[in-house]
């Protein structure tokens, strides 16, 4: 008994000995990162505020463009690099595009019924095929009329009440996804436009608010709203009732429309129109519920949020303004508004966008991947589950790509001649990676191309107090709010109708 046992012995510790070498032959594979605490890991290294800065520092110190860090429960990867994201979100996508899941978000707030949170499996894959048929770039074409009319809207609204910018910006993109999705005609005021501004703003605070202690142990969702400590069950039950309503009011709202007979044209009528009726009519309306309110949701606050960019940034660098102003008076003189296809006449327009979408994008870390498997990066290890932020911001404000990245320059896109330098490139970085790449970017260019002509086509947009330092990148970045989604601070500035001429214009024309 006594050999026996000494052998039995033995072998555990050969195997603990193994098991734990392995371990740290693993550990050691792992991309560099902050040396952590124990148990606690890189809790405290993570960067809540402006992660997108203290990401690219943390690369920098480490003299690697992918940084990772351990957390309890959580392994996170940050690229901040075009090659890294290459290699990994692009050329490796079919293990890179699952979405990291989150209890607070998605079981406990409702946001499970966001088909971008879906793993990429074959439910994602038709919610996807159905999007891509109306928003791809062939099909977006069908929402110019409207997109014209919603910027000549806007601009009305800043002529009666310029010092409510932020409102009208919010009222008419929100009003304008509500056309494209159901051809609803609303108001300002309108309840459904309150409704889906304040569900689509649960998603944003539920990620800004960084760690939730229930995703670290999942178990705290059984506990019960009423017990010390759980005020993130009372909060989600808030989150719950208003994303609830943002996938069933206006879908239920559209269906009454069809069943009297005044649905009008829009995305929610050509999905009806090629609805299967031999297939499951409750799966296929919960799919088109979740593309309805995901298109409203996301679509809705990037576009306000990137047109707000612009007013501030424009103030900031009048002699882009300037330069703005030339280029649009050089093709309209005078005469008229311009149309989305005056896009290619107007190219300096269109580097002041991409200049825009490069300068601060709206959502600088991006919306984070999943591992779905076991990868490497070179040498390096990174499990399966392991969350991978594509730092959208280090990207686009890298040296080598775009000198002097603090500073606004639209003419970086250009040639000596004023067309569009093709050797730049796009900054299509600001609309994720892979094939997790916002399906709807095509439509978002769009609106802001002809919303940002409709704006510097009548006004001059002048600053109010002194301008902020912009020393460096990260003086500018201290400008602009620091968690997910990403807007200036709050700031004020003046709209001065540039002529009696551009006002006339406008009045004459269509509402």
């Amino acid at each position: 008994m006594s050999t026996a046992y000494a052998l039995t012995c033995v072998l555990a510790g050969l195997a603990s000995a193994y098991l734990f070498s392995t371990y740290l032959r693993r550990r050691t594979r792992y991309p560099p990162g902050p040396k952590g605490l124990p148990v606690l890991g890189n809790i405290f290294d993570v960067p809540v505020d402006y992660p997108w800065i203290g990401f690219r520092a943390h690369g920098k110190q480490l003299g690697s463009d992918v940084v990772h860090y351990e957390v309890p429960g959580m392994y996170l990867v940050v690229l901040n690099s075009l090659d890294a994201v290459g290699d990994l979100l692009e050329k490796q996508s079919n293990v890179y595009s699952d979405r990291p899941h989150s209890v607070m978000l998605e079981e406990l707030s409702g946001w499970d019924r966001s088909w971008g949170q879906l793993d990429h499996g074959e439910r994602w894959k038709e919610h996807r095929r159905l999007f891509d048929q109306s928003f791809r770039p062939a099909a977006v074409a069908q929402y110019h009329a409207k997109q014209a009319r919603a910027a000549r809207r806007l601009v009305r609204f800043l002529m009666d009440a310029p010092e409510r910018f932020v409102e009208h910006i919010r009222f008419s993109v929100g009003a304008l996804v509500l056309d494209t999705v159901f051809s609803f005609d609303v108001n300002p005021g309108d309840p459904v436009i309150k409704l889906v501004e304040e569900a689509a703003d649960t998603a944003i605070e539920t990620v800004a608010a960084g760690i939730w202690m229930v995703d670290v142990i999942p178990v705290l969702k059984y506990v019960p709203a009423w017990f010390p400590g759980a005020g993130f069950q009372r909060k989600a039950e808030e989150y719950k009732t208003l994303v609830d309503g943002l996938f069933d009011i206006p879908y239920n709202r559209f269906k009454e429309t069809m069943r009297a007979g005044d649905a009008k044209p829009c995305f929610m009528s050509t999905l009806f129109s090629d609805l299967d009726e031999e297939g499951d009519l409750a799966q296929t309306e919960e799919i088109f519920a979740s593309l309805a309110g995901v298109t409203y949701a996301a679509g809705t606050d990037t576009i306000a949020s990137t047109l707000v960019t612009f007013l501030f940034t424009i103030t900031l660098f009048p002699e882009a303004q300037a330069a703005g102003h030339s280029a649009l008076d050089g093709v309209l003189k005078g005469e008229r508004l311009p149309e989305i296809e005056d896009r290619n006449a107007l190219p300096y327009i269109t580097a002041l966008l991409y200049e825009l979408l490069r300068w601060h994008p709206v959502t600088p870390v991006g919306v984070p991947h999943r591992t779905s498997a076991d990868s490497y990066y070179g040498e390096y290890f990174i499990p399966a589950g392991t969350t991978v932020f594509g730092n959208i911001w280090a990207i686009l404000h890298d040296e080598t790509v775009y000198p002097e990245p603090h500073l606004f320059k639209p003419e970086r896109f250009l040639r000596a001649d004023g067309s569009l330098n093709n050797d730049v490139r796009e900054p299509v970085e600001g609309f994720g990676f892979g094939r997790r790449i916002c399906p709807g970017r095509h439509f978002a260019q769009d609106m802001l191309w002809i919303t940002i002509a409709h704006v510097l086509a009548v006004f001059e947009i002048l600053p109010v107090g002194p301008a902020p330092s912009m020393g460096d990148s990260e003086d500018v970045e201290r400008c602009f709010t620091p968690r997910f989604v990403s807007m200036p601070k709050p700031f004020e500035c003046r709209f001065r109708i540039r002529s009696q001429t551009a006002e006339g214009l406008f009045c004459d024309s269509d509402p």
